[in-house]
């Protein structure tokens, strides 16, 4: 999601990282879901402009099976997800070996164990979809040798004082207390290649960073939901490079709130001299995944607002492929 700062969002900061973490952190998480959803149907309802671009997002794509009314419920479904994300992070520190199993499980577990077997480390690519943050925090809690590259910028000079210095640091100091070891994009790329030497699991987003940075000038163009959107070639790269075996993992959210962490079968690397092909090669084997799964709950994934020409599409002279009109049509007249 594109997230602005703004003086009026500073201040509803300053509410969820103090008095509403304490809160929910004390209360059933029962009540932090609900009171997530809450908050993304109050701002769908209220600000409705980032609702109206996700759907006509969404319409540019399944326009032929959607109607208006279903893509407006799914960008709403799309920020309410945001918000539940926001209120796990509240609670993570209240999950063990005891109680993690209530919350989430996992498919294909089955599938990293014989990756392991290999010795060469483990990459699990993921997208921003469903609550990506809980595979990670269950893996350190189930004792695996777990990474993750990350993006956070304190010194980002878009963002506000509040979310530098309140935001983001408070996230990080949580993040911090998982039982996993953060790799921050912006250092030494060093600790994720001894990650995998050691056998570790890094996990890594291969859909990019998102919000207002886009994609970077290095991203591959890629076929993606009847599209052509940018990737990140940093996970194939690594994958390349060390020989780790590669899994899509996608984290799925049942409609009591637990969480289906499912783990795919490995992407395929036939390594040549053109390090270019190999690259573009897999990263293009698992786009085609990661399309699977969004096709199947498409109000999971948090880059819809994001999936536009400039952004994660890249710009074309002629203007095909974007949403056109559909993002000014007043898709909600209530």
């Amino acid at each position: 999601m594109i997230i602005r700062d703004s003086m009026l969002r500073d201040m509803a900061k300053l509410v969820a990282w103090y008095p509403l973490r304490w809160c929910v952190r004390a209360l059933p998480w029962r009540f932090a879901y609900l009171l997530g959803e809450a908050v993304g149907l109050a701002e769908s309802l209220i600000l409705r402009k980032r609702k109206n671009r996700i759907a006509a997002n969404l319409l540019a794509v399944y326009g032929r099976r959607l109607t208006k009314t279903e893509a407006l419920q799914i960008a709403r479904q799309n920020i309410q997800r945001h918000y539940i994300e926001h209120m796990e992070l509240y609670k993570y520190a209240t999950l063990n070996t005891a109680n993690l199993s209530r919350h989430i499980t996992f498919e294909g577990l089955e599938r990293l164990e014989q990756a392991l077997r290999r010795g060469r480390g483990v990459i699990l690519v993921h997208m921003h979809y469903g609550c990506k943050q809980f595979p990670l925090v269950a893996l350190g809690i189930m004792g695996y040798d777990v990474s993750q590259i990350g993006y956070r910028d304190t010194e980002e000079e878009t963002h506000s004082w509040v979310h530098k210095n309140v935001h983001l640091r408070i996230r990080m100091r949580l993040e911090n207390q998982f039982s996993v070891k953060h790799i921050h994009v912006g250092k030494s790329l060093r600790p994720a290649y001894e990650a995998l030497k050691r056998n570790g699991i890094l996990m890594i987003t291969g859909d990019g960073i998102g919000g207002v940075r886009g994609a970077g000038e290095n991203y591959l163009p890629l076929p993606f939901l009847g599209r052509t959107m940018l990737f990140p070639p940093g996970p194939s790269r690594m994958a390349r490079t060390t020989g780790a075996v590669m899994l899509p993992l996608f984290c799925i959210q049942q409609r009591d709130f637990t969480h289906v962490a499912v783990i795919e079968e490995p992407i395929t690397m036939q390594r040549t001299d053109d390090r270019k092909h190999d690259v573009r090669q897999i990263t293009a084997q698992y786009t085609r995944v990661f399309e699977t799964f969004v096709n199947r709950h498409p109000e999971h994934w948090m880059f819809w607002e994001e999936f536009q020409e400039g952004v994660l599409i890249p710009k074309s002279g002629s203007g095909e492929g974007s949403s056109g009109d559909l993002e000014n049509e007043p898709l909600e007249k209530l």
